[in-house]
């Protein structure tokens, strides 16, 4: 079995055909399809048994309790026969015909983690946005070369989403390398920390074949996530065990990872509570500033590298110096209004 495409499935009965149509077109001659129904309460379970029924020589059906993404990921690499696992995230989809060619080059470079563009399309625009390789093509990064490229994934978004990536199934199982269950959103990026951070024949090739579908009620787009912070914090310290397990410590590693957290993650926790007028606002402001998170990146990244003279800037100098009432207040009159 050459590859194995596994697909999570739950709530995506809009979606589901399309994806797997788009799948199924693939000319790769030796493939399977694992479709991974985490407790659909919708129309998903029927649909992945119809879909196995008019292929059963390449459509396996795994129904299970739901569990979340990354373990219905981790079921679906549990049941892989495929030399390579290229994920597909069930409301996506593939287009034209190239996977064969990315695992031909998989297979010529024998490559640990192939690595690729891709397209963005958002469903009320219906407009492909092409998103370029954030590493040099056609180029095999060995151990050594990834220890430094990983010391600007964070701000060049380069472990953001495991579907842009053919893994080679054997070196995922010599490696340990499996989802967080714990995590219930953002699984990828710990996932792909050990991943880039293990292999030792890494590829970039440029050849988009995935098309990755922006939905309004997506999961980071909820108007409110319970415990945000907590599941990134979760999500930072396991990218950090994985970095220094894996890797030489690099200082440039821990500054592009806390400038990221300090110039986006933040922002993005306080736009969860207080866009969305979550009770108990400012003690939840309190404990995402006293967290393990926030406190080691406000050491390890100086925010008057870009001081300004902005309400955010000031808000964050603010948070930095546990000065709490009048961040708090900055968010709640202003910023967040």
């Amino acid at each position: 079995m050459k590859l194995s495409f596994i697909i999570p499935v739950y709530k995506v009965e809009n979606y589901l055909r399309e994806c797997v149509d788009s799948v199924l077109a693939q000319s790769v001659d030796d493939c399977e399809i694992i479709l991974v129904d985490d407790g659909s309460p919708d129309g998903c379970p029927a649909i992945c048994d119809e879909y196995a029924s008019a292929h059963p020589d390449r459509v396996i059906v795994i129904h299970k309790e739901n569990g979340g993404l990354a373990q219905a990921r981790n079921y679906g690499l549990a049941k892989a026969r495929g030399d390579y696992i290229f994920f597909v995230d069930s409301d996506d989809y593939l287009i034209g015909d190239n996977v064969s060619a990315l695992l031909e080059r998989a297979y010529a470079a024998n490559a640990d983690v192939l690595h690729t563009s891709f397209f963005s399309i958002h469903e009320n625009a219906g407009e492909l946005k092409r998103v370029e390789l954030p590493f040099e093509p056609d180029r095999l990064y060995t151990h050594a070369d990834m220890e430094r490229e990983i010391c600007s994934a964070s701000s060049k978004n380069r472990i953001a989403y495991v579907w842009r990536n053919l893994y080679r199934r054997a070196f995922l199982e010599d490696n340990g390398i499996a989802f967080e269950e714990s995590l219930r959103m953002i699984e990828d990026a710990p996932f792909d920390i050990k991943a880039f951070c293990s292999a030792e024949r890494f590829l970039a090739v440029d050849i988009p074949v995935y098309c990755y579908r922006i939905r309004d009620d997506s999961l980071q787009r909820k108007k409110y996530v319970e415990d945000y912070d907590l599941i990134l914090e979760k999500q930072w310290k396991l990218k950090l065990e994985y970095y220094e397990q894996l890797c030489r410590p690099d200082p440039s590693f821990y500054r592009d990872l806390s400038e990221y957290t300090v110039k986006t993650l933040l922002y993005i926790l306080l736009h969860n509570i207080y866009y969305n007028r979550v009770p108990n606002r400012y003690a939840i402001l309190k404990r995402i500033a006293d967290s393990e998170m926030m406190t080691a990146s406000f050491k390890w990244y100086d925010i008057n590298e870009y001081k300004s003279r902005s309400l955010d800037w000031v808000m964050t100098d603010l948070l930095r110096r546990h000065k709490y009432l009048p961040a708090h207040l900055i968010c709640e009159k202003v910023l967040y209004k």
